[in-house]
């Protein structure tokens, strides 16, 4: 670790809290926490580049960023760095414009908000507190080698997850002590499973509903459950300390091909049919959207498809289920899920149903160790891509909706409606082609940014609406091309130019996009590459 004392002071908390739950989860401390760093970062961590200003490590959330992209740490933001206002003839068309602001085009990482306390090597951390080596976590603290969650407390190498508490390589949602498992919701004390909802004290089991006490799907009276899990937890955490990695219960299962004679005989005269969708919602959204930003609707949103998907990762891989053959689009750029044998894939209705049918039996339960997990555990290993949970109606292509309305084409959709081609909204309405926003509505392509509104191409900011190709702003409004700046209304390029002014630049960028949206169904750029704005794209 390094020398810096608050650097030192960081990873000796959390140092603490990883060996105590360590004790907690598997009977016993392991070791320290910087042995296991390259186990828990897995596929989760930042990206880095370094800083235009100093040369050090710049953590991002993302990297789209075209080649003659610039950037520093918000450490080294000058919020009162003053700019040469535009003059008349800066604005009398996009490339005038464009030119004029290309040098102020500068983006940053190592971005934190809010009340965020003792944070290091990480980004987009909002009110958080004692955070490691970990990107977009909010209303958290103890939290290292992490990605993707909120709401959380003693959380180590977990992507996708809170509310949690006290978990180790987790995918979660509501739920506390769970140890690498994926697609676990309210439910407690989870070791190596998938696919659980409502349950507390179950190992190895896949696709269970409120059950407790199981091991391999079958439920055990209290006393022998305890005898064997530990057992079992101990030669896991031997496994641990001897290699510093334990192989995530997916790639476990997959050294045994699986035999689907148990499965066929489960789902046989089994059939499920597909709820009735309505696209007519979302496209009246996404042509109200269109007009509110754009000054004109856009019609039949799959044709803006390849502009939409650009940045918000939705492309899905087409898969099928090997119980009934049937279609499930795979999701992309998700941890665990891009990871699942596609050989193990079931849709979520035969998951429910298989859940409640597919157990070991108990001689096989009573003989399970760490190195018959493959064969014993194969014929109930099968994995559901699909994440569906509370109120729900009308997501079509969605796999993984969390009470939403009126959703398509996008991932993990929470607590939202009417939005589209989108990469975890949370809270949002109206939201299109973006990625991870949160309490936001009527967006075109904005990522990473938290009550915005009426907004087109921004990123990384809050509290802003009306802003075009903007990122890391906060309390901006009515302004275009700004860069690293706050508190700042009818602004180009960073400088405040009056109404008038701004209304004839916008008419000109909207005469543009109209145009490009017209002919091309496509800008030809976005926010994340100013600096590489080329002729052909204006």
């Amino acid at each position: 670790m390094s020398e810096d004392p608050q650097k030192l002071q960081l990873y000796s908390v959390l140092n603490r809290q990883w060996k105590s739950l360590s004790k907690s989860l598997l009977g016993d401390e392991m070791g320290e926490l910087d042995d296991y760093k390259e186990w828990l970062y897995g596929r989760n961590g930042p990206r880095l580049v370094k800083s235009s200003v100093s040369g050090k490590d710049v953590v991002l959330a993302y990297s789209p960023f075209g080649g003659n992209s610039e950037f520093i740490s918000l450490e080294e933001v000058d919020w009162n760095k003053s700019y040469i206002p535009l003059s008349i003839n800066d604005i009398k068309d996009i490339d005038s414009i464009v030119e004029a602001i290309r040098n102020r085009a500068v983006y940053c990482g190592n971005i934190i908000f809010g009340n965020s306390g003792f944070v290091e090597e990480s980004t987009n951390i909002t009110d958080s507190q004692y955070v490691l080596h970990s990107e977009r976590v909010a209303y958290s603290k103890y939290v290292a080698y992490s990605s993707r969650g909120g709401y959380s407390e003693v959380v180590f190498g977990c992507y996708g997850f809170g509310p949690a508490r006290f978990c180790i390589k987790a995918n979660s949602w509501e739920v506390s002590r769970v140890f690498c498992s994926s697609k676990i919701e309210f439910s407690s004390d989870i070791y190596l499973s998938h696919g659980l909802s409502g349950c507390h004290d179950c190992m190895f089991c896949f696709n269970l509903k409120s059950k407790r006490l199981a091991i391999g799907n079958l439920v055990l009276p209290k006393d022998k459950y305890l005898q064997i899990k530990k057992k079992l937890m101990e030669e896991i955490r031997q496994e641990l300390i001897r290699n510093k990695y334990l192989s995530p219960i997916d790639e476990m299962v997959c050294a045994e091909k699986p035999d689907y004679s148990f499965l066929k005989k489960s789902i046989s005269g089994r059939n499920w049919e597909d709820e009735k969708k309505d696209m007519g919602p979302i496209e009246k959204a996404f042509s109200e959207t269109a007009l509110v930003i754009l000054g004109k609707p856009l019609r039949q949103i799959d044709s803006y498809s390849d502009w939409l998907e650009k940045n918000s990762a939705v492309k899905l891989e087409q898969c099928f289920s090997c119980a009934s053959g049937k279609q499930i689009p795979l999701l992309p750029d998700y941890v665990p899920f891009i990871s699942f044998p596609r050989d193990r894939l079931i849709t979520q209705d035969e998951a429910d149903f298989l859940g409640e049918r597919m157990t070991l039996s108990e001689g096989e339960v009573e003989s399970l160790s760490f190195k018959n997990i493959p064969k014993k555990l194969s014929k109930i290993a099968y994995f559901c891509p699909f994440w569906l949970s509370g109120k729900l109606k009308n997501n079509i292509d969605s796999p993984m909706c969390i009470d939403s309305v009126d959703c398509y084409r996008g991932l993990i959709f929470m607590r939202s409606k009417k939005c589209a081609f989108c990469f975890s909204p949370t809270s949002c309405e109206n939201s299109f082609g973006c990625r991870e926003p949160r309490d936001s509505s009527f967006c075109i392509n904005c990522h990473f940014s938290t009550k915005i509104s009426r907004c087109l191409e921004v990123d990384n900011s809050t509290n802003c609406s009306g802003c075009y190709f903007c990122h890391n702003c906060d309390n901006v409004h009515d302004s275009m091309f700004c860069f690293n700046t706050k508190n700042k209304r009818y602004a180009i390029g960073n400088v405040e130019v009056g109404r008038e002014k701004f209304m004839q630049a916008k008419e000109i960028l909207l005469d543009w996009g109209l145009k490009r949206l017209e002919k091309n169904c496509d800008l030809g750029v976005d926010v994340f590459t100013i600096a590489d704005w080329k002729e052909e794209n204006r």
